[in-house]
């Protein structure tokens, strides 16, 4: 009975404005953190306690660019109360008091943010009663134009590929999850992933000219046998990759980092269109069904001939380096 008239009184006191008696802080200790932001387009900052901390009125503000998207104290019921005001925007009031000295570590307010990727924000922390105050920056990763629905089927994947570094967008903040990657795309993917080595000759390709983007990495390809190129003496590379040339080339650098296949009984059999596979991509079709990196366009058709997006590759590459 004794608490809960305590806890009454102690409400009453902090919701009408206590003086520095009533809610003067301890030596201001405070720990700010902000989630890693990779999985999401939201950003989530909590406040925690140092150690001994009990009672205190904090007023954090934010800028312009940022929205608070909610904002909640997290103290405990039976570990005091608080009072929290974030009706006004770019700025939070908050202040609580414990029945006890709190734990370090002690989570007491929740605030999430929405904001531009790639961009940085700055909070400022003021201890109401003493006015000391703290900085904070407030970092959003990267994110694509065109990749910001989390509910996507490859979301993941093409952040997964980003950060690998194995995959950047197609300029001006975009990655065109549902264009077609063109083959000297994949050979640069690959390049990148094998740590860039320089290659000891030149492929004899007619149409692979010196000094483009793609040149060091499709000749790099040609030396280790991870691509060929077409009967006539070409390569092609701006043309769209097919999903059995994708995973002919997947496979083929695999092995060259020293991969071994042991294949099963017809892993394809089940497939629709396992006739329309070539014969030069059998092996590697069999090879990324088999563990996992390729699944069917549908749970009956592979469409080997049909052209595989940059989404589809992302998802591949993520699929690939999970065997490593």
């Amino acid at each position: 009975m004794m608490k809960k008239l305590f806890a009454l009184l102690l409400a009453a006191v902090m919701l009408l404005g206590a003086g520095a008696t009533a809610l003067a802080a301890e030596p201001a200790d405070y720990d700010v953190r902000a989630t890693d932001s990779s999985k999401t387009n939201s950003l989530t900052v909590g406040m925690f306690a140092g150690e001994g901390l009990k009672n205190g009125r904090l007023e954090l503000t934010y800028p312009e660019g940022l929205t608070l998207v909610s904002a909640r104290g997290t103290l405990d019921a039976e570990a005091g109360i608080t009072d929290l005001d974030a009706s006004k925007s770019g700025t939070v009031h908050f202040a609580w008091a414990a029945y006890a000295a709190q734990k370090e570590g002690t989570q007491l307010l929740q605030l999430t943010f929405r904001g531009q990727h790639g961009k940085s924000y700055e909070l400022t922390l003021t201890e109401t009663e003493t006015g000391k105050q703290a900085k904070y920056q407030l970092a959003f990763d990267f994110r694509f134009a065109d990749v910001m629905d989390e509910n996507a089927w490859y979301y993941d994947a093409v952040y997964a590929a980003y950060d690998a570094g194995l995959m950047n967008g197609v300029g001006e903040g975009l990655f065109a999850p549902n264009a077609t990657l063109d083959r000297a795309t994949l050979a640069t993917v690959l390049y990148r992933e094998a740590g860039e080595s320089a290659a000891k000759g030149t492929a004899s390709f007619t149409d692979i000219a010196e000094g483009q983007w793609y040149t060091d990495a499709v000749n790099w390809a040609a030396e280790q046998g991870v691509v060929n190129g077409y009967p006539d003496g070409t390569f092609r590379p701006e043309a769209p990759i097919t999903r059995q040339e994708m995973a002919t080339m997947l496979y083929r650098y695999w092995k060259l980092r020293g991969g071994k296949y042991t294949a099963k009984d017809d892993v394809l059999a089940g497939y629709q269109d396992r006739g329309e596979v070539a014969d030069w991509a059998l092996e590697a079709m069999s090879w990324t069904v088999q563990s996992g990196i390729i699944v069917g366009m549908t749970p009956t058709t592979l469409n080997p001939a049909g052209g595989a997006t940059r989404a589809q590759v992302a998802l591949v590459l993520v699929n690939y380096l999970k065997l490593n």
